[in-house]
């Protein structure tokens, strides 16, 4: 593979010492997940591999002065396919060839918790689709057979906005549920059957989307 992040950049765990070396970077698209990768923040990576619940991982140039061009988060979790109706979720298990004596209410997953293209490296940059090199480095990652955790999947939470959806979708993901209302009902319980007069579904500012981590074997 050729490509930018492979070609200039150093990848390892993210630190406070790295983050020293390439201050100052920023996320201007998105204040929390900029926020998420400083340490001068609360509720920022350490927290969360502090308590085991996530590991961080960035891109940073290969340069006296390195500039830190992008970030990851990774979790383990599970993609629950019991929100779904009988019939979705047999559709589900056929198209994703799960054999009938495998099918479970929900599959192994790693979560991209978070993902970040720090101001500078976007759209392009250089010549090359930084954020889609990454997608495809996130995939071969957890498909190293040095890594012990199983998953079948790689599952997100998008931010529901076109430019976000349709860059996951670019890399190969799907939605677990065919729109915002239906993940609505699946999800988090709301009925737009019962709402009240005059009261409005709340916004659905996520997407649950997902990658089939077998293919990459095939």
């Amino acid at each position: 593979v050729v490509g930018f992040l492979l070609d200039n950049c150093h990848f390892d765990r993210l630190t406070s010492e790295i983050i020293d070396q390439c201050q100052p970077y920023t996320c201007t698209k998105n204040a929390g997940i900029d926020s998420f990768f400083h340490v001068d923040n609360e509720d920022n990576f350490q927290d969360y591999h502090e308590e085991m619940m996530s590991n961080s991982h960035c891109f940073y140039t290969d340069e006296e002065n390195p500039k830190m061009v992008s970030a990851f988060s990774l979790a383990s979790s599970a993609l629950r396919i019991d929100t779904l109706d009988k019939n979705k979720r047999k559709r589900f298990n056929k198209q994703n060839d799960i054999p009938f004596t495998k099918r479970r209410s929900q599959y192994p997953a790693i979560l991209i918790s978070q993902l970040c293209i720090f101001d500078g490296f976007g759209q392009k940059a250089f010549g090359h689709n930084i954020g889609d090199e990454m997608m495809d480095l996130i995939k071969t990652m957890v498909m190293n057979p040095e890594n012990d955790n199983a998953a079948r999947f790689l599952v997100v939470d998008a931010i529901n906005t076109p430019e976000v959806l349709s860059y996951y979708q670019r890399n190969g993901f799907e939605f677990l549920f065919t729109s915002d209302v239906e993940e609505l009902k699946g999800l988090r319980g709301y009925n737009p059957d019962e709402l009240l007069e005059g009261e409005e579904l709340p916004v659905c500012k996520t997407r649950l989307m997902f990658f089939d981590l077998i293919i990459l074997n095939q």
